[in-house]
């Protein structure tokens, strides 16, 4: 293949030899794909000011037939998002959106929702709400790949989740909430406390919730995934809990 030039954002690096630099991409054409930036970490390189993570390129890249790895001829910043410098909050939400994609596709196939999603995401962003932020995110992206969260409606007969104070069930197999009568019969999940139960249920709706709860909430959206994926749960959110905790 050619070169290809397309949009993408930085979701992982690593650094690899001297100076190069391995990069996982959500990118708008491809979905996500794995580059080499050779020599970018070289002081006089012009790759290296490009390549920031969590931000908006227009790449350049050699896709070489029979090889795993592209390589990266060019890049040029396209937008940035000066808050997640600035904000522990915002940047905690920001790594662990990014690091859901990272996990949650394998393979070059184009994801474009998923894509302008994460892009969305991050230009919404705000400090005092990034958790919230981060659980429509999440609610959103589950239901991209394919499998769906309802926090509002039963998963199993579709009648309305009440509000009430007890423990609900997230069925894993049905993806969404199980009221009570239909959580009696689940067969795969986790007990739901009211908390996080009612922080589905807000999302769904529209309305607004709180640091803690977003967050626990993110966390058993993963767990369902992880699940549904059969890969380990992600790392990100445990920034996210500890900062809840102290807020």
């Amino acid at each position: 293949m050619p070169l290809v030039k397309t949009l993408g954002v930085v979701v992982r690096k690593r650094d690899i030899g001297e100076a190069d630099r391995l990069l996982t991409l959500l990118t708008l054409r491809y979905g996500k794909m794995k580059a080499v930036a050779k020599g970018c970490r070289r002081p006089k390189s012009r790759l290296g000011g490009n390549l920031e993570p969590l931000a908006v390129a227009e790449f350049m890249l050699w896709v070489r037939e029979g090889k795993e790895l592209a390589l990266v001829r060019g890049a040029e910043l396209v937008e940035t998002f000066p808050l997640l410098e600035s904000d522990l909050r915002a940047f905690a939400s920001a790594q662990c959106a990014a690091e859901l994609m990272d996990r949650s596709l394998v393979g070059e196939e184009a994801h474009p929702r998923l894509y302008h999603l994460l892009v969305d995401f991050l230009r919404s962003l705000e400090g005092s709400r990034a958790a919230d932020g981060l659980l429509r995110f999440s609610l959103r992206a589950v239901e991209l790949l394919g499998y769906g969260c309802r926090g509002d409606k039963c998963a199993s007969c579709a009648g309305a989740i009440p509000e009430e104070p007890g423990p609900l069930w997230m069925e894993y197999t049905r993806g969404g909430v199980l009221c009570g009568k239909c959580a009696a019969r689940a067969s795969g999940g986790e007990k739901l406390s009211a908390r996080v139960a009612g922080a589905l249920r807000a999302a769904a709706g529209g309305r607004r919730v709180g640091e803690g709860p977003a967050t626990e909430a993110v966390r058993a959206l993963d767990r369902m995934l992880s699940w549904h994926q059969d890969r380990k749960v992600l790392v990100s959110p445990r920034l996210l809990t500890a900062l809840a905790a102290v807020s």
